[in-house]
């Protein structure tokens, strides 16, 4: 089968995927038993899909559909059975028309931070300063399309850059032979403080510029179609200073797009099924590993889309041991909460945030090494951009294009980390 054929079967089959919770949704009561058949539904259309994103080839693209495929799977849990919610929920924020009912269920299982909606996430980021310093309450549709263009043109260059040196680097290991199948884990110090910058910077430094890029650039069509405001795209990250503990990172830093299927799906289970007690410590922890896990799986199928083995994944370990982070960082608070009394609410010292910075830093970096070995020892899984830039100039004359054009965009727009 073409390529083609494979991107439109892709479209037709994540058209479909949306289309039919949105029925339900807007069609059918909220107790209503058809609302059931959403989940072999979508499980069946992901069965399908999988294998025709494995077939156009390893590439962040389409490991990005594919998550925006399981994605749905939750949200037909959350919206539909675990929390439902029917057309005279969404009228009174969607008006009664028959179109825009079915756009503002749409926006819910493709976009769940329900963003200006009653389910809109805790810690959504607000709107960027660069607005508000110019008296914008709301950015005009123009100003916005502008600065998202620019940024999202930076952030192409930038992930052209990261993949061709990431390239030549697997390329190189490849041929040498310098890297093991599987990571080692009796290293030394200098190798570990290696392996942590290396992860730091392949996880969560171009992760984020990826994941952004592409919502941006949704953004972009989103808004200048006319088909959504300005209002409701705000940024997908919060500030890097928000990263300075680990609950802080998966919390306020990293982007929020499955809090709401994940935590409804962890509720449920926590609350109706094993009936603990909503505000307790085991509930608590057990609705954490229950969220962290669900993304785990979801990542797992990531992994696959990408060429990776499941039995060579690290993306459940990784995930696992984050409510591990999340109890010891949480542990420390409680003994200097009981030693030195509870902390005044006022900035923290800068000596607070780089101590904090440094252990979730750490800690994020060594346990994310089962992760993101397996992507990085596989040349073909270097393929951030669709066509390289720096294969036509040059990766110097590209790499210093960046640094000059992100001063430009951190003093024209005012860019914030």
């Amino acid at each position: 089968m073409s390529t083609s054929s494979n991107i439109l079967q892709i479209l037709f089959l994540y058209a479909a995927h949306c289309l039919i919770p949105v029925a339900l949704l807007i069609a059918t009561p909220k107790q209503s038993a058809l609302r059931y058949l959403s989940i072999p539904c979508s499980i069946f259309i992901v069965y399908r899909a999988i294998p025709v994103a494995t077939a156009l080839g390893p590439g962040f693209v389409w490991c990005e559909l594919a998550r925006l495929f399981v994605t749905i799977i939750f949200q037909c849990l959350n919206l539909l059975l675990i929390n439902p919610k029917d057309s005279n929920d969404l009228s009174s924020g969607a008006g009664q028309g028959f179109v825009a009912q079915i756009y503002a269920a749409a926006r819910l299982f493709t976009d769940p931070r329900g963003i200006n909606t009653p389910w809109q996430i805790k810690n959504a980021p607000p709107q960027p300063a660069y607005y508000k310093r110019r008296g914008m309450n709301t950015p005009p549709r123009g100003c916005f399309l502008v600065r998202q263009i620019a940024i999202a043109v930076w952030q192409y260059l930038a992930l052209d850059v990261f993949a061709t040196l990431a390239l030549q680097q697997a390329l190189e290991q490849e041929k040498s032979g310098m890297l093991p199948p599987v990571p080692q884990w009796d290293i030394t110090t200098e190798q570990w403080i290696e392996r942590i910058i290396s992860n730091l910077t392949a996880g969560f430094v171009v992760s984020r510029i990826l994941i952004d890029f592409h919502h941006r650039v949704f953004s972009i069509i989103a808004v200048g179609l006319g088909l959504d405001s300005p209002a409701n795209c705000p940024p997908l990250f919060g500030r890097a200073l928000d990263a300075d503990t680990v609950r802080g990172f998966w919390g306020k830093f990293w982007h929020q797009l499955l809090q709401n299927p994940l935590t409804s799906v962890s509720a449920f289970i926590t609350r109706d099924i094993l009936g603990l007690t909503r505000r307790s410590l085991i509930a608590r922890y057990m609705n954490v590993l229950i969220v962290f896990s669900c993304s785990g799986g979801l990542h797992l199928v990531l992994d696959i889309v990408q060429g990776i083995p499941a039995q060579e994944s690290g993306a459940m370990l990784f995930f696992i041991t984050a409510p591990l982070g999340l109890m010891i960082e949480d542990s420390v608070k409680a003994l200097w909460k009981y030693f030195c009394g509870p902390s005044q609410k006022i900035p923290k010292p800068l000596w607070q945030r780089a101590l904090g910075l440094t252990w979730s830093m750490a800690w994020l970096g060594v346990t994310s090494t089962g992760f993101f070995y397996p992507q990085m020892l596989r040349p073909q899984n270097q393929a951030l951009v669709p066509f390289s830039v720096a294969d036509r100039i040059g990766l110097p004359i590209q790499a210093g294009i960046l640094l000059v054009g992100g001063a430009v965009l951190a003093k024209v727009f005012e860019v914030e980390v």
